[in-house]
């Protein structure tokens, strides 16, 4: 296989840190353990609802150790992994509390914060200013356009925040996955595989799932990966490098173009 060959060829110049905002993450499970990092704040290494562990399989499950899935963490070299707990074990969260845990990934100095949440509207100030101060603090932060059956993502937040990459679905044929909202409306559109997505889930467990939720997390494990080789990319330009590899498919002028690792992984390694 083509991409692993490249990472393997190619060491990462360090660790990234992709922080998953979401219900907890399952830190004992067999294919996460070895990769993740001190998780920080309460309760964020445990995961009762399942959402969380499961995106957190997508970002960065450690890959050739005979266990479980496959990401692009190559031996868990390139992505630590660590779990926020943005949403409660029913999978719903306040405002509050999904801002209170970006701005602490965002002070633990995370390379990249996934956001598989969000719901309809304007984003509310207190959330539009973590996702601000995490930009800032040079974070990359990707969120799930929504699932909300082909609405605009303009109107989902917090994918509709200026600076934040928002991801829309796309099924095994490359249609727009039938339940994702388009997002080509926004400044930093892209998609991922959302239909039918297999990965971890609590107490040593794998599940297929469905949403702009299984998305988000392949596109912040691969802007990961990006950040592993170049630690000095910006937002924008990590944004602007996994589009330009990104494949333009039926889909794209609903969902943006739709990442391809390979591609992404031979301009990482120039």
């Amino acid at each position: 296989n083509e991409i692993h060959s490249i990472l393997k060829e190619n060491k990462p110049k360090k660790r990234a840190v992709v922080a998953i905002v979401d219900t907890g993450v399952d830190a004992k499970h067999e294919d996460l353990k070895p990769i993740m990092g001190k998780t920080q704040g309460k309760k964020g290494d445990r995961d009762v609802q399942g959402h969380g562990t499961h995106c957190a399989g997508l970002a960065g499950a450690a890959t050739n150790n005979k266990k479980g899935i496959a990401s692009l963490n190559w031996e868990g070299k390139f992505i630590e992994l660590r779990g926020y707990k943005g949403l409660g074990d029913n999978g719903s969260g306040s405002i509050w509390m999904v801002s209170r845990a970006i701005t602490k990934a965002a002070e633990d100095k995370a390379d990249v914060i996934s956001l598989s949440l969000g719901s309809s509207g304007k984003s509310p100030k207190v959330q539009k200013d973590a996702i601000e101060y995490a930009l800032k603090q040079g974070c990359i932060v990707v969120a799930a356009a929504g699932n909300n059956y082909g609405e605009d993502a303009k109107n989902h937040s917090p994918s509709n925040v200026k600076g934040v990459i928002a991801v829309s679905a796309v099924a095994e044929d490359m249609s727009r996955s039938f339940f994702s909202n388009v997002n080509t409306s926004l400044e930093r559109p892209i998609a991922a595989p959302g239909s039918n997505i297999y990965s971890t889930y609590p107490s040593g467990e794998y599940k297929s799932l469905n949403g702009t939720s299984m998305a988000t997390p392949i596109v912040s494990g691969l802007l990961g990966i990006v950040r592993a080789y170049q630690p000095e990319i910006s937002a924008e330009e990590a944004y602007k490098l996994i589009n330009n590899a990104a494949q333009k498919v039926k889909a794209s002028d609903e969902v943006g173009k739709v990442v391809d690792p390979l591609a992404t992984l031979q301009e990482s390694t120039k």
